[in-house]
C-alpha cells in the first residue's frame, strides 16, 4: 500500500512515520518515486505501538524488533527443515525458486 493509505491504516502521523523509518523501525520497499508498505509493516506498527503503551522506551524498541525478526526467520528455517524432512520421506525433492526464493516440492519419478 502506498503512504496515505498507509497512515490511514495505520492511525499514524507522518511525521511519526518518519520518525520510525528513520529509526529503522519501519522498512517500506522504496520503489524510487513511492514507498509500498506491506501488511507486515502495519503490524510493525501496532506492534510499536504497543510497546509503547506498555512503557517500553525508544532505545528498547530496536531490540525488541530484532528479536522478533529473528525468531521469524529462525521459525521460516524451521518450516524448511520439516518441509524437507517430510519431502524425504514422501519421496519428493524441495527446491527454491532463484527468482523469488519460493519452496516448492516436486514429486519423485
Amino acid at each position: 500500500m502506498e503512504t496515505r493509505e498507509f497512515l490511514w491504516a495505520a492511525h499514524l502521523e507522518a511525521e511519526a512515520l518518519e520518525a520510525w523509518i528513520e529509526a529503522g523501525w519501519l522498512l517500506p520497499r522504496d520503489t524510487g518515486d513511492w514507498r509500498r508498505f506491506s501488511e507486515v509493516d502495519l503490524a510493525r506498527v501496532r506492534l510499536i505501538r504497543d510497546l509503547r503503551e506498555l512503557g517500553v522506551n525508544d532505545d528498547a524498541v530496536p531490540v525488541i524488533l530484532h528479536l522478533i525478526d529473528q525468531l521469524h526467520g529462525l521459525r521460516r528455517a524451521l518450516r524448511g527443515v520439516l518441509s524437507d524432512m517430510a519431502a524425504q520421506s514422501e519421496g519428493a525433492t524441495r527446491w527454491r525458486s532463484p527468482d523469488n526464493g519460493d519452496t516448492y516440492l516436486q514429486e519423485r519419478e
